[in-house]
């Protein structure tokens, strides 16, 4: 479908005409469903997240400032709400996985199942108790997709024996507030979907819509500490919007893979598309550990992984 093509319908769709919505409806369907599959595999699910993403850009097509990346878009929509669908059943299975046994750090042991999702809140509000060092690592090590010692290490940028010690520290301490935990705070697991919201959108839309971009980098601000992989470091956001102009040049994009938060400290996962000019541009995914203090971001460590 040429560019004039698409214009057209999308215009046509915007204006009302059915018919116009049911070409692009049928036109695209076939490829939002491959990549439904790639993502989420043949699951029950899979149809209704593409019926779903079109139900999200017939509402939202208005707000499409440029019919030609109408594609483009529709593709965005559908990545988020598969990487949404999986973050979620991610989370639900580990709710099912974690039992915190204050007498032993042995791995069985802290992941044998809890009774109910309903402890969801009990985890969180347990979780949101730990200090900073010790909750991004137990993130990574048990939410994440770099669970590994060396790859946290790499990320968090500490020793593999630093990471170990405070994987024990906080299974101890997170098995001691889970047996002691009182009242359980609801809020806490509230706020931590809203920023793992607010994470979704702001990545889905960072290379696409001004918009979205300048509300992220607003929001790491510019007192932000970023780290990156090579020991490079630099202050503000600056580096950050360098680094989506360099992408934007050669074509590249990405999409949030998984995002999961707790309390203050967000893990955000993205795979990243390049376009055949410059095939190795990024690397196929990456992770950032994003500390906040109030609403914005203090510290920023970016993981690229190219395996």
């Amino acid at each position: 479908m040429t560019s004039f093509k698409v214009d057209k319908w999308v215009l046509s769709a915007r204006a009302g005409e059915d018919q116009a919505w049911n070409v692009l409806y049928h036109r695209y369907y076939p490829q939002l469903y491959a990549i439904a599959l790639s993502i989420c595999g043949d699951s029950s699910e899979t149809k209704d997240l593409v019926q779903d993403s079109f139900i999200t850009a017939w509402i939202k097509l208005a707000q499409l400032k440029n019919p030609v990346t109408f594609g483009p878009w529709l593709r965005t929509i559908l990545t988020r709400n598969c990487y949404q669908w999986l973050n979620k059943k991610k989370l639900k299975n580990h709710s099912h996985t974690f039992l915190f046994q204050q007498e032993s750090f042995e791995e069985p042991d802290f992941e044998q199942k809890l009774d109910e999702l309903s402890k969801e809140t009990r985890l969180f509000t347990a979780l949101a108790g730990l200090p900073d060092t010790l909750r991004s690592a137990l993130l990574l090590r048990y939410f994440s997709s770099y669970q590994s010692y060396d790859e946290i290490s790499m990320i968090l940028a500490v020793p593999v024996g630093t990471v170990r010690s405070r994987l024990n520290e906080a299974k101890s301490r997170l098995s001691d507030k889970w047996k002691r935990a009182g009242d359980l705070d609801a809020a806490i697991l509230k706020e931590s979907k809203e920023w793992n919201n607010f994470y979704y959108e702001s990545y889905s839309g960072i290379h696409r819509h001004e918009d979205d971009k300048n509300r992220f980098l607003k929001h790491l601000g510019q007192s932000v500490r970023i780290s990156l992989p090579n020991g490079q470091q630099s202050v503000g956001s600056a580096l950050f919007e360098k680094l989506i102009r360099d992408d934007l040049t050669a074509g590249s994009y990405l999409a949030p893979a998984n995002v999961i938060t707790s309390a203050n400290i967000s893990i955000v996962e993205v795979k990243h598309y390049n376009s055949t000019e410059n095939p190795d541009h990024c690397p196929p995914r990456s992770v950032s550990v994003l500390v906040r203090e109030g609403a914005g971001v203090s510290k920023m460590n970016l993981h690229l992984s190219w395996l």
